[in-house]
């Protein structure tokens, strides 16, 4: 029963990201890719995620039998600084990167030509999928130019989001919520002509840091459902990115970067979802609305969560075909269902996240280890009589004077000595 997936789905959580939604190539890669370079499983398969949503694009949408769905990801990963969230997600963008390489060379030689010509002819366009620094009217001039759509890729998702508005006032967040549907966009701008593009695919992928994650529901992004956009991948057992010395075997390497290639080069075709496919999703749908129609903050994850199964459906769909090297317009049940395993897992994640946006008990914002150790420090203490404590938690040297500094969590009252404020 699909009830039973879900519920079994919730329990499974806490290990991460389901991996085996993916075909057997791709849990292979991530598997040795944490054996080997200690790449988070969850930062990882959210970056094998997005590269794939971007290399199909615009190539492929789902119609569901009311409204069709595009293979668009925002995807935000949460971690620490140094907790190694920067690499997965650089392995999984290398084959797209080396697509924008080729096609600048291309467009380099097409250039010179371009200029020798005596009559010119029309001026050569560099098409690129990987945006990272750009002005919305760059955005929308890189759009017009990418059949697929593109990838905006933010090392720090917040400092993105809080440059909105920069070159003018108002604006930028309505266009991306609008973007998030796949809608037309339209740019005028002052001194050129006005820019129009019909299809528009914009997927988007980054960090941020889990202390500045409040700042997410800022400006009205909570209000606007700028915020429930986000799919959110939050490890709960992050380890220490240590130095293995060992690399990704060159056949998994080559094996991937195969495959993003095949879903660069899906041709275009519109999938319909089937009588089966779309009694799998009532069953979900209707269980899980009714489980949180009278929660306004569930109720809200759970309409965007309705957005992303097909979505999703659409992605691990494509990327099943693409192991075969042979795409039809066909969504399997097993793809769907993997789709609503996903949902759940993002679901729970949402949940955290909001959790974390609207509590305010500063305990929720420091770690597990941080926060055992701040119940066995006594109420009153001296620094030098509780060394042994941190020692035991591998907090040492400055980081001692960094956590007893926090003055949300501790009362400084005399020099060296401390008093806990919860």
């Amino acid at each position: 029963m699909l009830a039973d997936v879900i519920d079994l789905e919730m329990k499974e959580n806490t290990k991460g990201f389901p991996l085996d939604v993916f075909p057997d190539a791709i849990q292979e890669l991530i598997k040795d890719a944490e054996n080997t370079k200690l790449f988070n499983p969850d930062y990882f398969s959210a970056g094998i995620l997005s590269a794939c949503s971007t290399a199909i694009g615009n190539s492929v949408s789902l119609y569901n039998g009311s409204y069709s769905a595009k293979p668009i990801l925002w995807i935000s990963i949460i971690g620490s600084r140094g907790v190694g969230k920067s690499h997965p997600l650089e392995f999984a963008k290398a084959p797209l990167e080396q697509k924008d390489s080729d096609a600048y060379t291309f467009y380099k030689t097409e250039l010179t030509e371009y200029e020798k010509q005596e009559v010119k002819g029309k001026k050569p366009r560099y098409s690129k999928l990987i945006l990272n620094d750009f002005t919305p009217e760059k955005l929308a001039d890189v759009l017009q130019h990418s059949e697929k759509g593109i990838l905006i890729f933010q090392d720090e998702l917040m400092r993105w989001i809080n440059s909105f508005d920069q070159y003018k006032k108002g604006g930028d967040q309505q266009m991306y919520l609008s973007l998030f549907n796949g809608s037309t966009l339209t740019v005028e701008r002052v001194s050129k002509e006005p820019i129009r593009i019909e299809q528009t695919n914009v997927n988007i992928i980054g960090g941020m840091q889990p202390e500045i994650i409040k700042q997410l529901a800022q400006n009205n992004r909570s209000e606007d459902g700028f915020l429930d956009r986000f799919l959110f991948v939050y490890p709960k057992n992050l380890k220490p990115s240590l130095y293995t010395g060992k690399d990704i075997s060159g056949r998994n390497r080559e094996n991937y970067w195969r495959f993003i290639n095949n879903l660069l080069d899906v041709p275009e075709m519109t999938i319909k979802a089937k009588a089966d496919n779309v009694e799998t999703y009532k069953q979900w749908q209707h269980q899980k609305i009714t489980e949180c129609f009278d929660d306004t903050i569930e109720r809200a994850i759970q309409a965007k969560m309705e957005t992303y199964v097909w979505r999703l459906a659409l992605v691990l769909e494509m990327m099943q075909q693409a192991t075969l090297g042979d795409f039809t317009p066909s969504l399997s049940n097993a793809s769907l269902s993997n789709a609503i395993r996903l949902a759940e897992y993002f679901r729970e994640n949402a949940l955290t996240i909001n959790d974390k946006i609207t509590v305010n008990n500063p305990l929720e914002d420091i770690t597990g280890d941080q926060l055992e150790l701040y119940t066995e420090l006594p109420y009153d203490f001296k620094r030098s009589q509780v060394l042994a404590l941190f020692e035991a938690k591998a907090i040492k040297g400055r980081s001692i004077d960094r956590f007893l500094s926090k003055k949300k969590l501790f009362q400084n009252y005399r020099h060296g000595h401390y008093k806990k404020k919860h």
